[in-house]
């Protein structure tokens, strides 16, 4: 009896977890979007002329 009022315990307990709004998949891969910074997106700066030259 004891394992049974645990498990509906630990069932009851996970319910809770659950967000309450449905967050749409668009939104949450915005989330972990990678922004490109200089040199990721293929145009790399061209380097200084050399010193003296």
């Amino acid at each position: 009896m004891k394992k049974v009022f645990l498990a509906v315990l630990a069932l009851v307990f996970n319910m809770f977890l659950f967000s309450c709004e449905k967050d749409s998949i668009a939104e949450s891969e915005t989330l972990f979007e990678t922004q490109a910074t200089e040199g990721d997106d293929g145009d790399p700066k061209t380097p200084p002329p050399p010193p003296g030259g």
